[in-house]
């Protein structure tokens, strides 16, 4: 289970383990009339992350430094780690060792200039590919670069070298790379990255992510969840826009946004296991009144003042709300309720009241 502001490993035996496992939970499901070469694809990169998940360390992934810091920097109180710079450093150095690895199929497939049909190879110039792994080096890997790209490379992959270009082949997953540049050769577009990184071939011509698709890759109890308040959005006539991914590890999922007339009125973020809920109320005074509404059911009114975390900044967008005799500064940015699910109860309620504050 997610707790808010907690880093969770779940089941997993580390942060880097479950990222990578995040990978796996984001990708796109497969396409019913897939080609060999789409199936070839992600045949390789669903077993490049199980063989990662396995044995990190053979893909220079760091792991114990990261466990190790949130074990002793923990609060002395004994409650969670509360993340600070070097955690976030950490962090980023084991998930940028992670992205390293479709990263670097990106950067090759979009330097490429085709596809050798005879052996099955991708075409790529010599000095495009020595730019591609050059622009891979990122400021959280401290190099040993070469050996990342020797240990995905080298057991795996034949480079045929002639006129300056290199023929990229790979005997177990003949077809994989006409599969790779399937992907990277699509429009330029704002889901161009988060297609590649889902292998979502169905929307490879520049579609962005629909619903069904953010449905596919959540827990069986979050997409269910989320339909039950759907059904309630769904008749709002409301447009709703998914956030383009920069990365499928751990920490990044879909964002998610309904708006009418140009105003938030509903919005998710969600990962594999985890799933949160923002109702716009718009205004704070909105959040006052709604809160009076509740006020013949005690739970469900402190179910609902729990949603408005409290804002202690002097910012210009503090603002005071009113929840019953208290008063709380809240976000006046957002005047939205955040709601972090974990049972039946949050989506019921949920559900009850945007239909108790939109009147539908």
């Amino acid at each position: 289970m997610n707790i808010p502001g907690v880093k969770n490993r779940g089941s997993h035996e580390s942060s880097a383990h479950k990222s990578i496992w995040h990978c796996l939970a984001m990708l796109a499901r497969p396409g019913g009339g897939a080609s060999v070469a789409e199936t070839a694809f992600r045949s390789f990169m669903e077993d490049l992350y199980r063989d990662m998940y396995a044995d990190p360390a053979k893909y220079f992934i760091p792991v114990d430094a990261y466990e190790k810091y949130i074990r002793s920097a923990g609060d002395p109180a004994g409650g969670p780690h509360a993340a600070d710079a070097k955690e976030c450093g950490l962090r980023n150095a084991f998930q940028q060792a992670i992205q390293f690895y479709p990263d670097f199929f990106y950067k090759i497939g979009t330097a490429a200039d085709g596809i050798d049909a005879a052996a099955s190879g991708l075409i790529v110039a010599k000095d495009a590919y020595a730019s591609a792994v050059k622009s891979l080096d990122y400021p959280h890997l401290r190099g040993r670069n070469a050996e990342r790209v020797a240990a995905l490379t080298e057991p795996r992959f034949a480079f045929n070298e002639n006129n300056g270009k290199f023929t990229i082949t790979c005997g177990r997953y003949p077809g994989m790379f006409a599969g790779l540049y399937a992907l990277c050769s699509a429009p330029d577009g704002k889901y161009k990255r988060t297609n590649y990184l889902r292998l979502d071939y169905n929307k490879r011509g520049g579609g962005a992510p629909g619903i069904d698709d953010v449905l596919y890759t959540m827990a069986a109890e979050h997409s269910a969840g989320l339909k039950q308040i759907l059904g309630v959005i769904n008749g709002m006539d409301l447009k709703y826009s998914v956030k383009p991914l920069g990365a499928i590890t751990s920490g990044d999922g879909w964002k998610v946004e309904y708006k009418k007339n140009g105003k938030n009125v509903f919005g998710f973020f969600a990962e594999p296991d985890f799933l949160a809920l923002y109702i716009y109320f718009n205004d704070a005074k909105n959040i006052t009144e709604t809160g009076k509404k509740l006020g013949g059911d005690p739970e469900f009114f402190e179910w609902f003042r729990g949603g408005f975390p409290e804002r202690t900044c002097a910012c210009k967008n503090n603002r005071a709300v009113m929840f019953g005799n208290e008063k709380r500064r809240i976000c006046g940015l957002s005047n939205r309720a955040e709601i972090f699910c974990s049972n039946e109860v949050d989506y019921s309620r949920s559900a009850a009241l945007i239909k108790l504050f939109r009147g539908v």
